[in-house]
Order: structure tokens, then sequence, then C-alpha cells
């Protein structure tokens, strides 16, 4: 904490009394939202930026001191944005403009608040958890009535940014000088971290990539580069785009690659091949034949009443509808659904010979406790696949804690125990995610297709 905890605590109890609004979640939009860092390299892209500027497809976005430099080369932002609870950024507010927002976090500085009187600004939380009391318990007694969106993220603002942009409803983010690390130095030795004079002075460390680059950077900003990673994935469904030749952008791309699919299968013969087993596998001691508890791939059962009801809406809403079982192993659920008049039915399981066909997109795709036993080399080609059949809504069903089955070579038949936390990110990139229901054994959820209009009820979802 860069000053005393009890002047952070009373800035916040402060600043909360303060008659400004909030900031609160909206909706996702089509707009793209361009955060200018002051990094060195976002002075070689000052021309990218003002062209950004004047298009409306753009909201530019700063942090601190970068809000004097864009406008001194001509450029107004949409908002300024600043969490640092140092007295020193009120040095940072003192050339405010009319035509910039200002989203000032409620640990700031009261001067801050201060010199802003007569502007737009809204309060953000962006909080960290601490203090006594702590500071979100100072927020929710000053605001009993209303929902808070906190923003998370690290210390930084370019990280801050991240959560962000997604409580603004951005599914896009362009960096300009997000770079942690520096390439020059001033007349007096000192590494130059910004596009503008900023002195800073830190140790200095070498940092190397994994694909052998070496960028000189501060243990501060190391730490940036390395909690981007983080953050990039738990927003999983945004976009990021690192405009300069930096260590932010040089991490980023050994990412991507480390991370694209191995391949494109959706399973490995040997994982197909003990599935088969599985699924062939004489009914468990003490179980009749036909009793869908009995083996493995038979719990699709027990969702046929959510099936049932979203099946029908969407015959209500459009007059008929196809469904896809996907993974459906022993059929059960297509066993224990009710005659619907209008709808049409396909199962498709890739370890049943005569189901295994890729099959094709349907307006309702059930997907219940399948995706915990994918391989996970091949759960983003499954993910994508399902992206690409689930043509209205889908419902999945996800465990998240070990089975108690396994396989014949000892190996766990679920493949990923991951928790609801794991899960969403990848949901979210692919659908619009309706409806989130479960225990900490499974979840529930309830997703959209993201090329249709976003169901403003989730209640009408099932």
């Amino acid at each position: 904490m860069p000053i005393p905890m009890e002047t952070y605590i009373e800035n916040v109890r402060s600043n909360c009394l303060l008659d400004l609004p909030n900031l609160e979640q909206q909706k996702e939009h089509d707009k793209i939202m361009v955060m200018v860092c002051g990094g060195p390299t976002a002075k070689d892209h000052l021309e990218e930026i003002r062209k950004k500027s004047q298009d409306d497809r753009y909201r530019i976005f700063c942090s601190n001191k970068t809000h004097d430099w864009l406008i001194s080369e001509g450029i107004i932002p949409d908002y300024q944005f600043i969490i640092d609870p140092k007295p020193s950024k009120i040095d940072d507010v003192q050339n405010p403009h009319k035509d910039v927002k200002y989203l000032i976090s409620a640990t700031c500085d009261p001067g801050v608040f201060k010199a802003l009187e007569g502007y737009d600004v809204t309060r953000v939380f962006a909080l960290s958890g601490m203090g006594k009391p702590k500071d979100t318990d100072i927020v929710e007694v000053l605001f009993p009535n209303q929902d808070i969106t906190y923003l998370f993220g690290g210390s930084m603002a370019g990280l801050r940014a991240m959560s962000l942009g997604n409580i603004m409803g951005y599914l896009t983010v362009e960096f300009y000088g997000f770079d942690s690390c520096y390439f020059n130095y001033d007349d007096e030795g000192r590494p130059i971290y910004y596009s503008y004079d900023k002195p800073r002075i830190e140790n200095v460390i070498e940092c190397q990539t994994d694909d052998g680059r070496t960028f000189f950077s501060s243990p501060v900003f190391a730490s940036q580069a390395r909690q981007f990673l983080t953050w990039k994935h738990q927003y999983a469904w945004m976009k990021f785009i690192i405009h300069g030749d930096s260590l932010t952008k040089a991490i980023d791309e050994v990412d991507d690659e480390q991370n694209k699919p191995k391949h494109d299968l959706l399973i490995t013969d040997y994982h197909r091949s003990i599935n088969r087993e599985a699924l062939l596998k004489k009914p468990r001691k003490g179980f009749g034949e036909d009793d869908p508890k009995a083996s493995y791939g038979t719990s699709g059962y027990e969702h046929a009443g959510t099936i049932s009801v979203m099946a029908g809406n969407l015959i209500k809403e459009h007059g008929s509808v196809s469904v896809l079982d996907y993974g459906c192993g022993r059929q059960t659920l297509h066993n224990a659904m009710p005659p619907i008049t209008g709808m049409s039915w396909v199962d498709y399981d890739p370890c049943v010979d005569e189901l295994s066909d890729a099959p094709e997109p349907a307006d309702l795709v059930a997907c219940t406790d399948v995706l915990e036993h994918i391989e996970p080399e091949c759960l983003e080609n499954v993910l994508d696949d399902l992206q690409r059949v689930v043509r209205k809504l889908g419902f999945f069903v996800i465990a998240t804690k070990p089975a108690q089955k396994s396989f014949s070579d000892g190996q766990n038949t679920h493949k990923i125990v991951k928790d609801v936390h794991y899960w969403l990110p990848k949901l979210k990139k692919r659908f619009y995610v309706l409806k989130v229901s479960g225990n900490d054994v499974r979840f529930k959820c309830i997703v959209q297709n993201k090329s249709l209009e976003r169901k403003s009820d989730e209640t009408n979802a099932a």
C-alpha cells in the first residue's frame, strides 16, 4: 500500500459520501476500447490514436499523466481513469477538459475529486479488501441498496483497464504504450519508461521471454507483464490487442502460440477406445439392464424435464425445434423425453459408431456431463465445435469433482476437474451465458448463440 492504511480507509469513507454516480455493469456492445498507457512506444503510434479518436467505433481511455500528454498532442480522450491513492495524483487532474469523462476510484486522494468538481465524474471501486474496517465493508454500509460493481485486477492502471472494459461492456480492448519495459536512457542515464517526461527510479532487471527475446524492465513492470496473462485468461471472451513491440506484447504472443490447439481432434483414438469399452461394459452389480444409473454414459435422463421446457419454449417462439444431444452416451436423455409435436432429435457421440457422424447445427443443444470427460488437449476444439452446432440455445452440465468411475486403464473418467471459474471464461468466449446454477459438485448453464440478439429476460431461456 503506497499510503498509510488509515489514510486509505479514510479516502474510501469520505469519497463514498460524495454525491456522485457509481460505475455500474453495462451491456456488451460493439464499440472498441482504446487504452493509452504512457509507455515509450505510445509516442510512435500517435497518428493511429488520433485517427481512432475521430472514429465513432472507438473510445479513447487513458490514466494519470497520459491525459495531459494526449491533450497536448491535440487528442481529447473520452475517459481518464485513476485508481492510485497517492496524493501526487492530484497533479494529474489540474487541467481537466469539459469533453472528458473522469472515472475516479473511491480509493483516490479526496483532492483528486476536489479538483474535478463541476466535471463529469463517475466513482469506481478499485478496492483491495484491506483495512479495519475493510474498504469493501465501508462501501456496502454506505450503499446498502445498490449492487456494487468492483474493479478487479492488479495495482497498475493498464491491468485494471481490462476489468474496466468488461464492466463497461467492451469485447475488444486495444492497448498503446502498455510496454512494461524501456528502450532508452535520459541524459542522466536513467531509463525512460514513458512517452513523456516522467522520471521513474527503480531497480533494473533483464527479462527473457520463452522464445528467447530480452527486454529491460523493473520488478514492478515485469510483474505487470506477467499479470497481464492472468487477466487475459480470466477475461477469455474479450479480445486484447497490444500495439508496439514491447515486453508485454512479446509475452502475449508467446502465450498465444503456447495455447494454440496442438491438433484439430475432438478426441484421440486411445480415448475413444477406452470410452467405447466403458459404454459397452455390463451394468454394475445390483442394477437392472434398463436402469439408467447402471452404467457409464447414462446421466442424460436427469435433464429431460429441462430440455422439454426449453424445447417447448422454442416451439412456441418459432413453430418447431431441432434438438441435438452432444455426447449422448447411452441415449438416456432421448429415451426419457416425452413426445413433443414440432420437435426433431439427433443423438451424437464420437464413441458410438452408429452415432459418430459430425452433427449439423441444431436449435437446442444438450451437452450434459460431457465436457469434464474431454481430454485437456482437445477441449478448445470441442468447445469450438459446440459453438458451431448451437444455433439458438445450449444447455450444458459440467461436473467439477472427480468421478466415482474409472476407465479400464485406471484413469478417473473425469479428465478435467475444474470449478465454475475455470469454465465460464471459456464459455463466455463463445456464447452469451444466460443463466448459471448448481453446487460444488457440478453446475448447469444455459447459453445462447452470440449471433442472435441476447435474451433480456434470462428466465425465458428455460
